[in-house]
């Protein structure tokens, strides 16, 4: 009869353990191999895009870094600065210019590689805009407009020192500026400049035309301005989110792009909203060609479309979670709403019904899930449709935790812990306004959460009380096999066990934030900066280094192995 309780007291146990943290057995080998499955290029920002052809592309942005598109992917060419990369204009293919900050100018050589023009001015240069090889300019801060001559480049007369974004135009007589409070330059006029009347103060950041009399500039608060027949007059925009560049491949046909991942399709006077795929991560920069577009931003963002439906191509951006259910596909989750879905050994973007930054996700199986993230974001998927739950709380929820009768707990800013009564989520009273990060429990009776200044937390089922540990180090994860086997990792290496009366600190592995920990069989494992894992076999600690050097954010049990994710929309696998 005792043994029998003992063994039904043990199922009742392993019953209570969330479902997405499947305990993984006591006896397994140590996991040797820690390979990534998937990762972008770079999360620098984006802002400059040039696309002659379906066949030559290139982006340019942060730490001088440019992108070419060729061979079936997206490789770095490398560049003589570390300057911010702010425009690209091309004659061809052997006439390729990029503007940068600090006044830098860049030129393509004919064998691929970037040189150093001289411009004559630290001016921060935010724009290049040519007719052929022969007349181009740049422009920038401080009223900075430049002309690229037989001689080299020179300064050109502008009235006034307002920063100029943008420049286009198909000859000298229709090329046209604008810049900073709604600013209308046009050229020339005694070789210098003009000002022209302008319906707005809204900064304008681009502008391009179609070449059959139509100019758009798009700027601050989703402005955007039509020029057509010497009159400039702002026209209704679908978002209110600014745009920054702005892109025409034909008569009546613009495209243009912003803040949140807006992609906007209008004629110039009418514009709707391009639905896409992948992170909505701020856009910077748009370009065409009669193939194909490409659009950039941050976090190494670049999206391309074909038949005018937008794809990534590349995404750098964070992924803070990941989710493996017992029976069905892996989801992570990220920045900007970015999130993947893994079929077979392959990750797919997976398309969800939000803009906004996603931080935790967990469920009893892959038809019954939770989503939470900024902005008081709930997310329930119901094994058909994703759909966004009312929340009492609008700031930033960072994790969630759900036990298998359908009760979840959800943590995040300002010491916020919301409970999930079957029908309604409603606020718990915690007693702390520090930041909770990470929730995890046993069952709805002991539930752990901690967070900032070494704020550990225990929830009964009725209230939460505080846990006294032995660090003020901001806590980042907890997670354990039972309510006497539990761990806790955080800030400057730090490791805490529970067994279940009292915290006892382990040597640090790093002094570096740890941001995860798992446990198989009778190793440890925890993540954090540069890539790195470290394994604990109960004496020391061993490190492995994944191969990327991003900051890896998360953790999950995957089978007998570990999946790992972190920036640059990096997925580790532990093997």
């Amino acid at each position: 009869m005792r043994r029998a309780l003992a063994v039904l007291s043990l199922l009742l146990l392993s019953g209570c353990l969330a479902p997405d943290d499947t305990i993984a057995p006591l006896s397994a080998p140590a996991l040797t191999t820690f390979n990534v499955v998937r990762s972008g290029v770079t999360n620098a920002t984006f802002l400059a895009a040039w696309a002659p052809s379906s066949a030559q592309m290139w982006v340019g942005g942060q730490s001088g870094l440019i992108l070419a598109a060729g061979n079936g992917g997206w490789h770095v060419e490398p560049t003589p600065t570390v300057e911010t990369i702010t425009g690209i204009w091309s004659a061809d293919s052997s006439s390729v210019y990029a503007t940068a900050s600090g006044g830098v100018l860049l030129h393509r050589t004919t064998d691929g590689s970037w040189v150093r023009d001289s411009s004559g001015t630290t001016a921060t240069l935010l724009d290049v805009w040519g007719i052929d090889r022969d007349r181009i300019w740049a422009t920038g801060s401080s009223g900075t407009i430049l002309r690229h001559g037989a001689t080299g480049w020179t300064p050109m007369p502008v009235p006034g020192p307002a920063e100029i974004w943008g420049i286009w135009g198909t000859d000298e007589n229709t090329l046209t500026a604008v810049g900073q409070n709604g600013v209308l330059l046009q050229c020339c006029d005694a070789g210098g400049w003009r000002l022209i009347p302008s319906p707005t103060t809204a900064g304008l950041f681009a502008i391009t035309g179609d070449g059959a009399g139509r100019m758009v500039a798009v700027g601050a608060s989703g402005t955007i301005v039509l020029g057509e027949l010497g009159r400039w007059r702002v026209v209704p925009s679908p978002t209110a989110f600014t745009l920054f560049d702005v892109w025409s491949d034909g008569p009546g046909h613009f495209i243009a792009v912003g803040d949140g991942g807006r992609i906007l399709s209008g004629d110039g006077a009418t514009w709707s909203l391009v639905p896409t795929i992948g992170a909505h991560e701020n856009l910077r920069a748009i370009a065409g060609n009669a193939g194909a577009h490409v659009a950039a931003g941050w976090f190494g963002t670049i999206l391309t479309d074909s038949g005018g439906s937008w794809h990534p191509a590349l995404d750098g951006a964070i992924l803070y979670d990941v989710h493996v259910p017992g029976d069905g596909p892996a989801i992570a989750v990220g920045s900007g709403g970015l999130a993947f879905e893994r079929e077979g050994e392959v990750w797919r973007n997976l398309a969800l019904p939000t803009s906004v930054s996603l931080y935790g996700i967990a469920g009893p199986s892959a038809t019954a899930r939770l989503i939470v993230g900024d902005s008081g974001t709930i997310l329930r998927y119901d094994g058909v449709t994703w759909h966004r739950e009312s929340s009492p709380f609008h700031g930033l929820l960072r994790s969630v935790w759900w036990s298998v009768a359908n009760r979840s707990m959800i943590v995040g800013d300002s010491g916020t812990a919301l409970a999930w009564n079957g029908s309604t989520w409603q606020a718990t009273a915690t007693h702390t306004s520090n930041f909770l990060r990470h929730v995890w429990g046993t069952a709805w009776n002991d539930i752990w959460a901690v967070g900032d200044t070494g704020t550990v937390l225990r929830y009964d089922g009725d209230r939460w009380s505080a846990v006294s540990v032995p660090t003020q180090h901001q806590l980042r994860d907890v997670w354990g096999r039972s309510p006497r086997d539990l761990w806790i990792v955080g800030e400057a290496g730090t490791v805490l066990h529970w067994d279940g009366s009292r915290f006892t600190t382990l040597p640090a592995p790093t002094d570096q934030a740890l941001r995860a920990v798992r446990a198989i069989g009778s190793s440890l494992y925890v993540v954090g900066a540069g890539g790195m894992m470290w394994r604990w076999d109960g004496a020391q600690w061993t490190s492995y280094q994944s191969g990327i050097p991003a900051l890896l954010l998360s953790l999950a049990l995957d089978g007998d192995g570990l999946l790992a994710v972190g920036e640059v929309a990096t997925i580790v696998a532990g093997r």
